[in-house]
C-alpha cells in the first residue's frame, strides 16, 4: 500500500475514534447551555457579551490585586470569569445596540475600578459577519475599537485624535 493511502486510512481511523470518544463523553439527557447548546437570545433591549482585560503590555493574571474589587463586587448583570489569566466579565446588560451596552459597562468599570477594559474576547479579528448591530460583526468592531482605545494613547493619540481619524476616514 502507498504512503498516501496509509495516511488517508490513518486519518479516517483517527477521526472515527475521536468521534466515538466525543459521543461517549457527551452528557446524556442534558439540554441547553449545560450541554453546549447556545443560549436563547437576550430579551429585546438587552445585550449579551464578554468583556475582558488583557492589556497589550502583558496579562497580569486573574489573581492580580487590581481585580480584587471587581472580583468581589462585579457590575450588575455580569459574572467574573478567568480567561486564561485575563480577567473577564460575562454579561447580560441593557442596551439598544451591542456597542451601547459595551460602552456603558466600560465607563462603569473605568469609574468604579480604574480599569480600561481592552476587548470582547475576539481572537480571530479577520473574520467577518454582516449580521447587524448586535451580532458577531458588531463584536469584532467592538474588539477593534477597544484595542484602539488602549493602544492609541500609548502612541500619543488622544481620544479626540481617534474620533477625528474615524470621522475623516469615513466621511472625507
Amino acid at each position: 500500500m502507498s504512503e498516501a493511502v496509509e495516511a488517508v486510512n490513518f486519518a479516517f481511523e483517527l477521526g472515527w475514534k475521536l468521534r466515538g470518544l466525543e459521543t461517549a463523553l457527551a452528557p446524556r439527557g442534558v439540554c441547553g447551555p449545560e450541554a453546549g447548546d447556545p443560549k436563547p437570545p437576550p430579551p429585546p433591549g438587552w445585550q449579551r457579551f464578554t468583556l475582558v482585560h488583557c492589556p497589550v503590555d502583558g496579562y497580569p493574571g486573574f489573581d492580580d490585586l487590581r481585580y480584587e474589587g471587581l472580583r468581589a463586587s462585579p457590575p450588575q448583570g455580569c459574572v467574573v470569569a478567568d480567561f486564561g489569566g485575563c480577567l473577564g466579565l460575562r454579561c447580560e446588560r441593557p442596551g439598544g445596540r451591542l456597542l451601547d451596552a459595551v460602552a456603558e459597562l466600560c465607563a462603569e468599570v473605568r469609574t468604579r475600578y480604574g480599569l480600561l477594559m481592552t476587548g470582547l474576547g475576539i481572537d480571530k479579528l479577520w473574520e467577518w459577519s454582516d449580521d447587524g448591530t448586535d451580532g458577531w460583526g458588531a463584536e469584532i468592531v467592538g474588539q477593534l475599537l477597544l484595542m484602539a482605545a488602549e493602544r492609541g494613547p500609548r502612541l500619543g493619540y488622544s481620544d479626540d485624535d481617534l474620533v477625528r481619524f474615524l470621522q475623516t476616514a469615513t466621511t472625507g
